[in-house]
């Protein structure tokens, strides 16, 4: 099974890109274009992939790995991402041991639901997938794939500031992404489920289930044509209307970027 790690190391495409396109194709610049310095970093960021990576963990080892050993290895990946993250920035109240401390929380409401009675076909399984018309491949990687006879289903872990809208799941582009990777590398459609834990003062768990038709992996293909098309064409525009915008972490070169030439990229 190929790591994350060394598929980024080659020319790619991912969710994470097309969907910063998506959201502002300003920032989509600034972050793989230009590969401009953050200005923060906001908290979120090292905190989910500790979450992420603790919960890793906990897949692979099973009922072999206890309630104190999760939260300390939540700790250890807590310590190493916020000491790695540039310029990092914490929200009004918060603080590196409130982040401890909503973790073990998150950690407490997702033990208390962790089913062992499925089988575990991968964890953090990274994927390649050739795409028509793209010039790249498209590269990512599934949290937790598990099998309950014949039926599979991908799982992704998400943290989250509060419960998600309904129909969320169904319109994610992530989740079309992977259920078309998941297609192309097996043969088969899986399910699909978003494991949302909120970051919250009294933290829950909700399950998003979803799945995607021949049709709906169409469409994708479609989506991801036009995306790259337009990227190439160097269309990179601000969208100030993204919810993105408030943590963006390139604000103040957005500022003034109209000034130095305007929106194209060359």
């Amino acid at each position: 099974m190929t790591e994350i790690s060394k598929l980024r190391e080659t020319p790619h495409w991912s969710y994470s890109a097309f969907n910063t396109y998506l959201a502002c194709p300003l920032k989509y610049r600034f972050q793989y274009l230009d590969c401009a310095p953050v200005e923060k970093t906001g908290s979120c960021f090292p905190f989910g992939r500790a979450f992420h990576a603790a919960l890793s963990e906990r897949a692979r080892q099973g009922a072999a790995m206890n309630d104190t050993e999760i939260k300390a290895c939540f700790a250890d990946f807590l310590q190493v991402e916020t000491a790695a993250a540039d310029n990092l920035a914490y929200k009004e109240g918060e603080s590196y041991d409130t982040l401890i401390a909503s973790g073990k929380a998150m950690l407490d409401v997702a033990l208390d639901e962790w089913g062992d009675d499925y089988a575990v076909k991968s964890v953090a399984e990274g994927f390649s997938v050739l795409v028509p018309g793209l010039s790249k491949p498209l590269i990512g990687e599934f949290d937790l794939v598990v099998t309950d006879g014949d039926a599979e289903t991908i799982v992704d872990w998400k943290t989250s500031s509060m419960k998600w809208a309904a129909g969320k799941a169904d319109r994610s582009l992530q989740c079309s992404a992977f259920c078309y990777a998941y297609r192309q590398t097996y043969g088969k459609s899986p399910l699909f489920r978003f494991d949302v834990y909120t970051k919250t003062k009294t933290p829950a768990h909700y399950t998003h289930y979803t799945r995607r038709t021949e049709d709906d992996l169409h469409r994708f293909e479609l989506t991801v044509q036009a995306l790259e098309r337009n990227i190439a064409a160097g269309n990179f525009y601000p969208n100030e209307t993204s919810l993105s915008c408030t943590d963006c972490p390139y604000k103040e070169r957005c500022k003034t970027i109209h000034q130095k030439g305007g929106f194209l990229w060359a």
